[in-house]
């Protein structure tokens, strides 16, 4: 007599726990080699100091500290999507391999940051100063890495600890609003100082920051639907 099949727990998947050890030996790597790295960051964000962006003035040091803590991002954002779609789509997982899934959705996410990088850099090259754009895409990639240390809590208590899918939904919509809140402000601190450009910065940020995220999660979500389909 068949037994029936046990739920699918992400506690239970040896891929999501390996990648949790990783991110965990990241963080810990990056705390004790590269702590001057991350005050400095941090002291020139909160500063606003014009300092170089990642590529600019940096040490080698620096620019893997930065590396592995945006990849570390981007693979707990991939883990908050799959745990979402996990919860709402289970027949995709009934489907395709966990595993697939998560590498796609990670990918989408590095997918995505790379874009921005991108268009910012485009975008800010033809109206901004070299000096300006540098603020910017240091500041655009600390807010990255200080979300993603953020979430890792998140994901583990997810993981680990049955946080309900609802809570989980809460804070993880917290630090991104936190995250593009911060965004906001640092951008009209930098490029839009008073209140006539507010107009121009509105329109800066949701077409190089929302509008992408948004035709990517619609795609996303139309992508699932067909897989699912077909």
């Amino acid at each position: 007599m068949s037994g029936e099949s046990l739920p699918y727990l992400l506690r239970a998947d040896w891929m999501i726990t390996t990648i949790l050890f990783m991110c965990l030996l990241l963080v810990s790597y990056v705390f004790s080699q590269g702590r001057k790295h991350l005050l400095l960051q941090l002291k020139s964000f909160v500063s606003n100091r014009e300092r170089g962006s990642l590529f600019d003035d940096v040490t080698t040091d620096d620019v893997r500290y930065t590396f592995l803590l945006v990849s570390h991002a981007c693979l707990l954002m991939g883990l908050c999507v799959y745990n979402y779609f996990a919860n709402t789509t289970p027949q995709l997982f009934q489907l395709y391999s966990h595993g697939g899934l998560l590498a796609v959705f990670v990918g989408c996410i590095a997918l995505l940051l790379g874009f921005k990088w991108l268009a910012y850099t485009f975008v800010n090259w033809i109206f901004f100063d070299k000096m300006r754009n540098s603020v910017w895409m240091s500041a655009y990639f600390n807010v990255i890495i200080w979300s993603g240390f953020l979430m890792l809590p998140v994901i583990l208590l997810i993981v680990y600890f049955d946080l309900s899918f609802q809570t989980s939904l809460y804070l993880t919509g917290f630090i991104l609003l936190l995250a593009k809140i911060t965004l906001f402000f640092k951008c009209f601190s930098n490029f839009f100082g008073n209140f006539h450009g507010l107009f121009h910065l509105i329109l800066y940020l949701c077409t190089l920051e929302i509008l992408p995220d948004i035709l990517l999660w619609k795609s996303i979500v139309l992508a699932n639907k067909l897989f699912i389909q077909y």
